[in-house]
């Protein structure tokens, strides 16, 4: 039996956190409850639960009181719209912040502060009565989200992953897209109890049951006694390889290539078009006719197809290019945005929907994968987050343009069209990005080689 060396973190308090250590040692009591299971599998599990509640009840519910806030207030689109995108501006200008926090505390401080900030931001949300109150509400749900969202799982995720750690972050977020499923109960909700009562009965539902996956999610310790990936260390000529050593380009060096310009800008495209689709996609259906009930009915379907995208994806992106597949999803986005203009049933809305929700679903875990492959996990977090805020500005202003283009002219589908545009636009940028193999290898030479060092016996003296 080989023995493999025994990795010592560098010591210092950002080392200690980045590399996972974590101080109440939740996890590790969390691991020796399963000591038959990967404990990456349980963080992934974890992220995979708070997802699903939070954008249940923030990125899809809140659909189902785009209406009812209207018919109380009589608020315009753009008016009402202006909050979902001020709340994708005000996340996006948080997520570096929160990666950064995230990078220095560790996931389980940050999803716990998270989850009491949503729940009584959307508790506050619930007794408003006038639109400045909305934003602010808006707002601070928006920081929340930042410190519960897809991100700060994904960052925990991919220090446990490596072969599979394309397939890990897919499982990881079909809690986005069971998320669509909840938009159903919500609308029962609102509809029964009316959409103050209904905010607050998430409200609890969301601080009781998402406290607790918070403390299972953490990053993994150099030390840890688990192989990476949960599976035998690979063998190469005979020689057992090391473990995988965590490396990174540093924050600085990577924002500044043109990888990872060209990777942003393309998801700032593709942000653009969804958000449309996840703010307007119930109104515009109501607007063509079709009923509360079945344009809610569309809004699971949307994203249950999106599953079919975040497995099919994931599990093909640790295979293939994942460049080509992220620029397969983006044709698919923009080819289901230009099929909306024209859409007169809700079996028509399900057949672009078809394009939609996978190719949407594919880009979840297959940009995560890319970021994490390209510049390494231990700046994961913080190099997510800027990612993040880019990709934000575009998913801000596409509910905001397009609300705009309808209460100017009436007219839902050249809306969709500009979206389908901007979409095709971002998908010309994913195409022409090529990976800074350069960086990549220097970096990660520099991290394998600091690590042998430090694994090396002392020399006598």
């Amino acid at each position: 039996m080989v023995s493999l060396p025994k990795l010592t973190p560098r010591s210092g308090p950002l080392c200690s956190a980045s590399l996972g250590r974590s101080p109440d040692g939740r996890g590790g009591r969390v691991r020796r409850l399963l000591p038959n299971v990967y404990e990456g599998w349980l963080v992934v599990a974890a992220s995979a639960f708070y997802i699903t509640l939070t954008s249940g009840a923030i990125n899809y519910g809140f659909g189902t009181i785009f209406v009812p806030l209207r018919a109380e207030f009589g608020w315009s689109v753009a008016a009402t719209a202006l909050a979902f995108s001020l709340r994708q501006e005000a996340s996006g200008i948080a997520a570096p912040f929160i990666g950064i926090i995230n990078d220095r505390f560790g996931p389980q401080r940050t999803v716990a502060l998270g989850v009491v900030i949503i729940s009584g931001a959307m508790l506050g949300l619930s007794f408003i009565h006038s639109i400045w109150q909305f934003y602010a509400a808006m707002l601070l749900i928006s920081v929340g989200a930042s410190s519960v969202g897809g991100p700060v799982g994904m960052a925990a995720v991919t220090t446990w992953f490596d072969r599979r750690r394309a397939r890990a972050l897919a499982l990881m977020t079909i809690g986005g897209g069971l998320a669509g499923v909840m938009v159903v109960p919500i609308a029962a909700l609102v509809t029964g109890l009316g959409w103050r009562d209904a905010l607050r009965v998430e409200a609890a539902i969301l601080l009781t049951a998402g406290l607790v996956p918070a403390f299972t999610t953490r990053f993994r310790p150099p030390e840890h006694p688990q192989p990476m990936d949960g599976l035998p260390p690979m063998v190469t000529d005979g020689v057992v390889q090391p473990p995988m050593v965590r490396w990174g380009i540093p924050v600085r060096q990577a924002v500044r290539t043109r990888s990872f310009g060209l990777l942003t800008l393309g998801l700032a495209g593709i942000s653009f078009g969804t958000a449309t689709v996840t703010v307007l996609q119930i109104p515009y259906l109501e607007s063509i006719g079709i009923s509360p009930a079945a344009a809610a009915s569309t809004v699971a379907f949307y994203a249950l197809s999106s599953l079919i995208g975040r497995l099919g994806f994931g599990f093909l992106a640790d295979r293939f290019n994942k460049r080509i597949m992220l620029a397969t999803c983006t044709a698919m986005i923009a080819s289901g945005l230009a099929l909306l203009p024209l859409v007169h049933s809700v079996w028509q809305a399900f057949g672009a929907l078809l394009l939609l929700g996978p190719g949407f679903g594919g880009t979840v875990p297959v940009r995560a994968a890319m970021i994490a492959d390209n510049y390494g996990t231990r700046y994961f977090g913080t190099l997510n987050g800027i990612a993040t805020f880019v990709r934000t500005i575009g998913s801000g202003l596409g509910p905001l343009a397009v609300g705009y283009i309808v209460d100017r002219s009436g007219l839902y589908g050249t809306g969709w069209l500009l979206a389908a545009g901007v979409v095709a636009a971002g998908l010309i940028a994913v195409i022409i990005e090529r990976a800074p193999a350069a960086l990549r290898d220097e970096w990660r030479g520099r991290a394998e080689q600091s690590a042998a060092l430090e694994a090396s016996p002392p020399r006598p003296v």
